[in-house]
Protein backbone atom coordinates (compact mmCIF):
# COMPACT_ATOMS: atom_id res chain seq x y z
CA UNK A 1 0.00 0.00 0.00
CA UNK A 2 1.29 3.25 -1.37
CA UNK A 3 1.91 5.92 1.89
CA UNK A 4 1.36 8.66 -0.59
CA UNK A 5 -0.24 11.82 1.31
CA UNK A 6 -3.82 12.69 0.83
CA UNK A 7 -4.27 15.97 2.37
CA UNK A 8 -2.41 19.18 1.82
CA UNK A 9 0.21 19.64 -0.98
CA UNK A 10 3.05 17.30 -0.30
CA UNK A 11 6.53 16.82 -1.41
CA UNK A 12 7.37 14.25 -3.72
CA UNK A 13 8.81 15.23 -6.63
CA UNK A 14 10.62 13.58 -10.24
CA UNK A 15 13.01 15.56 -12.27
CA UNK A 16 14.76 13.77 -14.22
CA UNK A 17 18.82 14.93 -15.50
CA UNK A 18 21.10 13.15 -17.55
CA UNK A 19 24.92 11.90 -18.55
CA UNK A 20 27.83 12.29 -21.18
CA UNK A 21 29.77 9.62 -23.16
CA UNK A 22 29.35 5.96 -21.95
CA UNK A 23 31.73 5.59 -19.31
CA UNK A 24 32.62 9.16 -18.29
CA UNK A 25 30.72 10.94 -15.16
CA UNK A 26 28.66 13.50 -15.82
CA UNK A 27 29.86 17.49 -15.54
CA UNK A 28 28.58 19.98 -13.88
CA UNK A 29 27.88 22.70 -16.58
CA UNK A 30 24.90 25.32 -17.10
CA UNK A 31 23.33 22.98 -19.40
CA UNK A 32 21.63 20.97 -17.30
CA UNK A 33 18.19 21.60 -17.68
CA UNK A 34 15.65 21.16 -15.11
CA UNK A 35 11.39 21.18 -14.15
CA UNK A 36 10.86 22.39 -10.30
CA UNK A 37 6.79 22.48 -9.39
CA UNK A 38 5.24 24.74 -6.96
CA UNK A 39 4.17 21.28 -5.30
CA UNK A 40 4.79 17.51 -5.85
CA UNK A 41 1.50 15.68 -4.44
CA UNK A 42 -1.72 17.22 -3.19
CA UNK A 43 -5.27 16.39 -2.47
CA UNK A 44 -7.36 19.12 -4.12
CA UNK A 45 -4.97 21.72 -6.07
CA UNK A 46 -6.85 22.57 -9.59
CA UNK A 47 -3.46 23.99 -11.26
CA UNK A 48 0.26 23.31 -10.69
CA UNK A 49 2.95 25.92 -11.65
CA UNK A 50 6.43 24.46 -12.96
CA UNK A 51 9.96 26.37 -13.83
CA UNK A 52 12.30 25.21 -16.07
CA UNK A 53 16.21 26.23 -16.49
CA UNK A 54 19.26 25.31 -17.16
CA UNK A 55 21.67 25.41 -13.97
CA UNK A 56 24.79 23.97 -12.30
CA UNK A 57 23.33 24.98 -8.96
CA UNK A 58 19.81 23.00 -8.79
CA UNK A 59 17.42 24.88 -8.43
CA UNK A 60 18.88 28.07 -8.76
CA UNK A 61 18.16 28.86 -12.20
CA UNK A 62 20.25 30.49 -14.91
CA UNK A 63 18.58 29.87 -18.21
CA UNK A 64 15.63 29.41 -19.16
CA UNK A 65 14.38 26.51 -20.83
CA UNK A 66 12.87 26.96 -24.50
CA UNK A 67 11.34 23.89 -26.18
CA UNK A 68 9.13 23.16 -29.02
CA UNK A 69 8.06 19.73 -27.45
CA UNK A 70 6.78 20.97 -24.05
CA UNK A 71 4.40 17.81 -23.06
CA UNK A 72 1.90 16.71 -20.35
CA UNK A 73 0.41 13.61 -19.72
CA UNK A 74 -2.58 13.27 -17.89
CA UNK A 75 -3.40 10.19 -15.61
CA UNK A 76 -5.09 8.53 -17.93
CA UNK A 77 -1.97 8.86 -20.56
CA UNK A 78 -3.33 11.53 -23.04
CA UNK A 79 -0.98 14.04 -24.28
CA UNK A 80 -1.41 17.84 -24.38
CA UNK A 81 0.92 20.79 -23.65
CA UNK A 82 0.96 23.54 -20.90
CA UNK A 83 -2.18 25.76 -20.61
CA UNK A 84 0.35 28.84 -19.59
CA UNK A 85 4.10 29.53 -21.00
CA UNK A 86 5.60 32.78 -20.33
CA UNK A 87 9.57 32.94 -21.39
CA UNK A 88 11.90 35.24 -19.31
CA UNK A 89 15.32 35.59 -19.53
CA UNK A 90 16.59 32.75 -16.45
CA UNK A 91 13.81 30.86 -16.34
CA UNK A 92 10.58 29.65 -18.10
CA UNK A 93 6.91 29.57 -16.17
CA UNK A 94 4.60 27.02 -16.80
CA UNK A 95 0.95 26.12 -15.68
CA UNK A 96 -0.97 22.87 -16.31
CA UNK A 97 -4.33 21.84 -14.80
CA UNK A 98 -4.90 19.46 -12.28
CA UNK A 99 -8.11 18.75 -11.98
CA UNK A 100 -8.23 14.96 -12.10
CA UNK A 101 -7.77 12.44 -9.74
CA UNK A 102 -3.59 10.94 -10.41
CA UNK A 103 -0.14 11.47 -12.13
CA UNK A 104 0.72 13.73 -13.82
CA UNK A 105 4.06 13.72 -16.28
CA UNK A 106 5.02 17.62 -16.78
CA UNK A 107 8.11 17.25 -19.37
CA UNK A 108 10.44 19.32 -21.61
CA UNK A 109 9.77 16.50 -24.48
CA UNK A 110 12.67 16.06 -26.06
CA UNK A 111 14.46 18.92 -27.58
CA UNK A 112 17.31 19.26 -29.78
CA UNK A 113 19.76 21.88 -29.68
CA UNK A 114 23.01 22.96 -30.65
CA UNK A 115 24.63 20.95 -33.31
CA UNK A 116 28.79 21.22 -32.75
CA UNK A 117 32.08 18.53 -32.95
CA UNK A 118 33.15 15.66 -30.77
CA UNK A 119 36.73 14.79 -30.57
CA UNK A 120 38.18 11.45 -29.54
CA UNK A 121 40.40 11.69 -26.22
CA UNK A 122 41.81 8.56 -25.37
CA UNK A 123 39.50 6.29 -26.50
CA UNK A 124 36.68 8.98 -25.37
CA UNK A 125 34.40 11.13 -27.34
CA UNK A 126 34.89 14.47 -25.62
CA UNK A 127 32.54 17.90 -26.54
CA UNK A 128 34.74 20.56 -28.34
CA UNK A 129 34.29 23.57 -26.65
CA UNK A 130 34.16 27.19 -28.61
CA UNK A 131 37.53 28.02 -29.12
CA UNK A 132 39.02 24.69 -28.44
CA UNK A 133 42.53 23.93 -30.54
CA UNK A 134 42.19 20.34 -31.76
CA UNK A 135 45.27 18.93 -32.70
CA UNK A 136 46.43 17.91 -36.11
CA UNK A 137 44.53 13.83 -36.96
CA UNK A 138 42.31 14.02 -34.21
CA UNK A 139 39.35 12.27 -34.57
CA UNK A 140 36.18 14.17 -34.61
CA UNK A 141 32.21 13.71 -35.53
CA UNK A 142 29.41 16.42 -35.36
CA UNK A 143 26.80 15.67 -32.89
CA UNK A 144 23.72 17.32 -31.55
CA UNK A 145 21.86 18.05 -28.05
CA UNK A 146 19.58 16.12 -27.51
CA UNK A 147 17.74 16.87 -24.11
CA UNK A 148 14.67 15.85 -22.01
CA UNK A 149 13.39 16.96 -18.17
CA UNK A 150 11.12 14.81 -16.29
CA UNK A 151 8.70 15.44 -13.40
CA UNK A 152 6.27 13.95 -11.76
CA UNK A 153 3.00 15.68 -9.80
CA UNK A 154 0.23 13.21 -8.43
CA UNK A 155 -3.09 14.73 -7.03
CA UNK A 156 -5.00 12.27 -4.58
CA UNK A 157 -3.35 8.21 -5.25
CA UNK A 158 -0.40 7.73 -7.72
CA UNK A 159 -1.32 6.66 -11.07
CA UNK A 160 1.03 4.75 -13.41
CA UNK A 161 0.04 5.65 -17.17
CA UNK A 162 2.39 8.87 -17.29
CA UNK A 163 5.06 7.05 -15.84
CA UNK A 164 5.19 3.87 -17.97
CA UNK A 165 4.95 6.34 -21.01
CA UNK A 166 8.05 6.89 -23.26
CA UNK A 167 9.33 10.38 -24.54
CA UNK A 168 13.04 10.70 -26.01
CA UNK A 169 15.54 8.44 -26.77
CA UNK A 170 17.23 8.42 -23.71
CA UNK A 171 15.45 7.78 -20.70
CA UNK A 172 15.57 7.74 -16.58
CA UNK A 173 12.56 5.10 -16.01
CA UNK A 174 10.91 5.14 -12.58
CA UNK A 175 10.53 1.63 -11.19
CA UNK A 176 9.59 3.23 -7.83
CA UNK A 177 6.59 5.31 -8.49
CA UNK A 178 8.03 8.97 -8.70
CA UNK A 179 5.59 10.08 -5.88
CA UNK A 180 6.14 7.89 -3.93
CA UNK A 181 9.27 8.23 -2.87
CA UNK A 182 10.14 7.82 1.46
CA UNK A 183 13.36 8.19 3.44
CA UNK A 184 13.56 5.04 4.36
CA UNK A 185 12.64 3.32 0.91
CA UNK A 186 14.74 5.28 -1.48
CA UNK A 187 14.06 5.28 -5.34
CA UNK A 188 14.76 2.47 -8.06
CA UNK A 189 15.24 3.73 -11.90
CA UNK A 190 16.53 2.55 -15.23
CA UNK A 191 18.18 4.07 -17.69
CA UNK A 192 17.18 3.61 -21.13
CA UNK A 193 18.37 3.96 -24.84
CA UNK A 194 16.33 3.66 -27.18
CA UNK A 195 14.53 1.15 -25.07
CA UNK A 196 17.57 -0.87 -23.57
CA UNK A 197 19.05 -0.93 -20.36
CA UNK A 198 22.28 0.72 -20.81
CA UNK A 199 24.76 -0.54 -18.08
CA UNK A 200 27.56 1.30 -16.11
CA UNK A 201 26.26 4.08 -16.80
CA UNK A 202 26.91 6.83 -14.57
CA UNK A 203 24.12 9.09 -13.19
CA UNK A 204 24.69 12.44 -11.01
CA UNK A 205 22.95 13.11 -8.48
CA UNK A 206 21.61 17.06 -6.80
CA UNK A 207 20.22 17.95 -3.82
CA UNK A 208 18.06 21.31 -3.84
CA UNK A 209 20.21 23.71 -1.63
CA UNK A 210 23.54 21.36 -1.86
CA UNK A 211 25.66 23.61 -2.94
CA UNK A 212 25.38 25.17 0.78
CA UNK A 213 26.64 22.36 2.38
CA UNK A 214 29.57 21.16 3.40
CA UNK A 215 31.17 19.52 1.49
CA UNK A 216 28.50 20.39 -1.56
CA UNK A 217 26.35 17.68 -1.99
CA UNK A 218 27.15 15.81 -5.35
CA UNK A 219 26.80 12.27 -5.53
CA UNK A 220 27.54 9.83 -8.20
CA UNK A 221 25.64 6.30 -9.01
CA UNK A 222 26.51 3.77 -12.15
CA UNK A 223 23.69 1.40 -13.53
CA UNK A 224 23.99 -2.22 -13.21
CA UNK A 225 24.05 -5.20 -16.18
CA UNK A 226 20.51 -4.39 -16.57
CA UNK A 227 20.35 -0.39 -16.51
CA UNK A 228 19.06 -0.54 -12.88
CA UNK A 229 20.17 2.64 -10.44
CA UNK A 230 18.77 1.99 -6.41
CA UNK A 231 19.60 5.60 -4.61
CA UNK A 232 19.17 5.94 -1.29
CA UNK A 233 19.05 9.09 0.64
CA UNK A 234 20.44 10.24 4.07
CA UNK A 235 17.96 12.92 4.34
CA UNK A 236 14.57 14.35 2.63
CA UNK A 237 14.56 17.00 0.41
CA UNK A 238 14.05 17.69 -3.31
CA UNK A 239 16.53 15.67 -5.44
CA UNK A 240 17.99 16.29 -9.31
CA UNK A 241 18.57 12.75 -11.13
CA UNK A 242 20.79 13.72 -14.71
CA UNK A 243 22.73 11.69 -16.66
CA UNK A 244 24.13 12.30 -20.53
CA UNK A 245 25.77 9.81 -23.25
CA UNK A 246 26.38 10.00 -26.63
CA UNK A 247 24.93 7.47 -29.03
CA UNK A 248 23.42 7.39 -32.92
CA UNK A 249 21.21 9.90 -33.99
CA UNK A 250 17.74 8.19 -36.01
CA UNK A 251 17.62 7.68 -39.53
CA UNK A 252 17.43 11.13 -41.71
CA UNK A 253 18.90 13.27 -38.48
CA UNK A 254 20.84 16.10 -39.06
CA UNK A 255 24.18 14.54 -37.12
CA UNK A 256 25.26 11.26 -37.05
CA UNK A 257 25.46 11.30 -33.62
CA UNK A 258 23.54 12.72 -30.98
CA UNK A 259 24.42 13.71 -27.12
CA UNK A 260 21.54 12.43 -25.06
CA UNK A 261 20.76 14.39 -21.51
CA UNK A 262 18.32 13.58 -19.42
CA UNK A 263 16.95 14.29 -16.39
CA UNK A 264 14.05 13.85 -13.45
CA UNK A 265 13.09 15.84 -10.58
CA UNK A 266 12.23 13.77 -7.49
CA UNK A 267 11.20 14.96 -3.94
CA UNK A 268 11.90 12.60 -0.96
CA UNK A 269 9.51 12.10 2.06
CA UNK A 270 10.47 11.65 5.22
Amino acid sequence: MARHSSTGAGRVATCLFLLMPALVAPHASADTSYLRPNWFTTATDDLVTTQSSFTESFSNPAIGVKSEAWTVIAPDGARSTFKTKVELTQLTALEADTRTNGTYRLSTGERLGRIGQQVLVDGAWQPVAPGREILPGAQTRQSQTATVADVYVTRGAPTTAPVEAHIGSLELKPLTHPNDVYLDTGFAFRVMLNGKPVANQQVEIWREGGTYEEPAYRKLLASGSDGEVKATFDKPGVYLFWTRMSGDAPAGAATPIRSYTTSITIEVQP
